[in-house]
């Protein structure tokens, strides 16, 4: 629990400090889930970024090698699923479809947390889902920071890509 808290005081920081278009952010947002009625917070906390008058809204969930990690992403997944499945304007306070953004330990824990979230079937069509990593927090410049799995066309398997933002620019 510690850790989980120390990342997502780490990355609210790192946007403070290294992104222009940082707005603000909450700590623990509280997101309901209209079909199950069941309500649930981000662990990562809810960055907003505004640049020339439009925003976006990043969720970060922290993701820890716990004991029996991997069947608490599958429940923790499955909510965020559900949420963004059923989305709406204005659904828990966000005004358009927030960014979902997984914080994992290091790369090799991105790629084991990608594995789970195919292996059970528990892929958000209605967003892309990107990954960070504790360290990439720590570089001069968020802007590299992001990581997306993609299916590359000619070996037909998913591949690791850094995503480039420039929203994230300091």
């Amino acid at each position: 629990m510690i850790k989980k808290r120390l990342a997502e005081n780490q990355t609210i920081i790192a946007y403070i400090r290294k992104v222009k278009a940082f707005d603000s952010y909450i700590a623990k947002p509280a997101i309901k889930n209209k079909i199950s009625g069941k309500t649930f917070k981000a662990s990562g906390g809810n960055v907003k970024l505004t640049k020339n008058n439009k925003s976006i809204q990043f969720l970060f969930e922290v993701i820890r090698r716990e004991l029996d990690w991997e069947n608490k992403l599958v429940d923790r997944i499955k909510m965020y699923k559900e949420f963004y499945e059923n989305f709406v304007q204005g659904d828990s306070g966000f005004p358009s479809i927030p960014q979902l953004i997984l914080i994992c330990e290091d790369d090799k824990h991105v790629v084991e947390t990608f594995k789970e979230i195919i292996k059970n079937g528990l892929e958000i069509p209605q967003i892309k889902l990107y990954f960070t990593t504790d360290l990439r927090q720590n570089d001069e410049s968020l802007a590299n920071s992001l990581i997306e799995f993609t299916i590359d066309k000619e070996t037909n398997k998913y591949k690791a890509n850094n995503v480039s933002l420039k929203l994230l620019d300091n």
